[in-house]
This record gives C-alpha cells, sequence and structure tokens, in this order.
C-alpha cells in the first residue's frame, strides 16, 4: 500500500484539523497555563511511582493525537518538497529547521547503512504507528525492508492495522534476532535502564544502529526531567533521560558500537531547574565485527 492509498484512509484534512485544534485546545486548559512543559525532577525515576499524572507512552490520547496528525504526515511524504516534517507532532509547515535536520540525519544514516543492499531487515525500537517505515520507503524506494517495530500496545495495535505485511511488538521479544538496521529515534532515553536497553539493541545490531533524538547535556551529569505534552494533544506526562555525551559514547563502546557520525539536531527544550542545558543529537553506530551475528 503507497502513501496516497494510506491516506485515503483517513479523514479529509479540513476535518483532521478541526479535530486536532479541539484535542489541543482542551488538553491545554487541563495542563495549566504556569506548569512548564519541560521539568528537572531531582528524586528521578522514583517520580512516576508517587505522582499519578505521569502516565508514560500507552494512553489512548497519544494514539488518538497521532491518528489526527497521520493525514498529514502524509501528504508531507509527497513529491519533492523539503523533509521538514515530523512524525511525533503536529508541525504546520515544512520550514521547521529541527524537523527538517531530524530527517536529513535520518536521510544520511538509513542511506549509509543500507547502500548496495537490496533488500534489509530493520527495527524500528519505539516507532510509534510506522513512520519511519513511510520515511524509509521514501527515501529508498527501490530497497526491500523486512521492518519490525516495537512500542507501547496501544500504538503497536494501531500499527498491525495500518502495515499488516510488517512486524509489531508490544514486549521484547523483537531482540530475540538481529537486524541489518537499528533505530531508536526518541526513545532511548525513556528507558529508566538506558545502558541495559543500549545494550540490548546493541545485540540485535547486526551492522548499524542509529540513535537520534537524543537528549544530551556536555556541562553536568545525566539527569531526569518530566515533560508535559499537554499542547500536542496527549493526556499524560513521562519520564526521560538528558544524558552527559561521555557517559553515553563510553556506554556505547562497552556494548561494542563503534561512532560513525555524531548530528546535530537542532532541539534545545528549557527544562526548569535542570542542572546543564539540553541539547538533541544523533549517533550512527557501527556493530564491532567480533559481536555480529546474523539474522
Amino acid at each position: 500500500m503507497n502513501i496516497s492509498q494510506l491516506a485515503n484512509r483517513f479523514l479529509p484534512p479540513i476535518v483532521a484539523d478541526a479535530a486536532r485544534h479541539v484535542l489541543k485546545k482542551k488538553n491545554r486548559a487541563r495542563a495549566g497555563a504556569d506548569v512548564p512543559e519541560w521539568e528537572y525532577i531531582p528524586e528521578g525515576w522514583s517520580a512516576q511511582e508517587t505522582d499519578s499524572r505521569i502516565k508514560g507512552w500507552n494512553v489512548d490520547s497519544i494514539l488518538e493525537a497521532y491518528k489526527a496528525n497521520w493525514p498529514a504526515f502524509l501528504r508531507q511524504l509527497e513529491g519533492s518538497r523539503p523533509l521538514g516534517i515530523s512524525p511525533e507532532a503536529d508541525i504546520p509547515s515544512q520550514a521547521d529547521l529541527a524537523a527538517h535536520n531530524t530527517m536529513m540525519s535520518y536521510a544520511y544514516a538509513f542511506t549509509f547503512s543500507t547502500r548496495d543492499k537490496h533488500s534489509i531487515s530493520m527495527l524500528d525500537w519505539g516507532g510509534g504507528l510506522g513512520h519511519y517505515y513511510l520515511v524509509s520507503q521514501a527515501l529508498v524506494p527501490d530497497l526491500e525492508i523486512d521492518y519490525h517495530c516495537k512500542d507501547v500496545r496501544v500504538l503497536a495495535d494501531y500499527g498491525r492495522e495500518l502495515f499488516p505485511q510488517a512486524h509489531f511488538y508490544a514486549d521484547e521479544t523483537c531482540l530475540g534476532r538481529s537486524y541489518d538496521f537499528v533505530l531508536a529515534s526518541t526513545s532511548l532515553h525513556y528507558s529508566p535502564d538506558w545502558l541495559a536497553t543500549l545494550k540490548a539493541l546493541a545485540g540485535a545490531t547486526a551492522e548499524y544502529m542509529f540513535v537520534t533524538r537524543l537528549p544530551i547535556v556536555q556541562q553536568a551529569d545525566s539527569y531526569v526531567f518530566v515533560q508535559r505534552p499537554y499542547q500536542y494533544g496527549y493526556d499524560t506526562e513521562y519520564l526521560g533521560w538528558c544524558l552527559n555525551r561521555k557517559e553515553f559514547l563510553e556506554g556505547a563502546q562497552t556494548a561494542g558500537l563503534n561512532l560513525v557520525r555524531e548530528f546535530i539536531i537542532g532541539e534545545q527544550p528549557i527544562i526548569h531547574g535542570a542542572p546543564g542545558p539540553c541539547e538533541y543529537r544523533g549517533f550512527l553506530f557501527r556493530q564491532a565485527i567480533s559481536n555480529r551475528r546474523s539474522t
């Protein structure tokens, strides 16, 4: 099923835009104007045990927001316009530089990792509805992709409906094999034990892994923050890491990953009370030859 066919399965743009506007307005009011979207959490991950507003990602409102944004996402993949799009959020135009950096960084990492190949296996860790499946097809139309996506159940179930030819998981059974290309976009930092997750993903990487849209701090130790994404239509809050760059790269090296290229995404969220500034970055790794295993 191509992008145009997928678009026809959803609401007309004007209906989707109206639904999205109502959903955002409702959730902005719920959030409260005086509460920062991003805030440092000194107690760390224990906060999710005491704060009922921290529901994480497995909530229906995130699926509804993704569904509302989906037609616009499909339209922006068509034609020859700039890929200034965001898989996760509603961006009204293709002039957003951070979104463009995200897509161009991914384009470099994906095409570099799949050059000279006719087919690949791919694991998209935290891949939502399968956004990067379509992005990858748009980048290299002739490449055959055996696509595997792991996310929370509410998203994985819907992704399975959209792409019955692909493989969606709500658990970690996807790590029982290896893949030519592993992607972790806006996902690794949501793991309380990020290093264990990184090592598990490295173990499933036959060749290349791209960790991107990762919050990085350079002038402070790693710390935990909360994001309150009500303005995007998400009726939830979730914790995440802002990782010290040196600590992250040392962890990657320990996991057997060799850095190929680092990317500056451009997002710099202001985290209220944080010990150091946050900047989103991307990292393309190649699995060390001694650690590779066949798919």
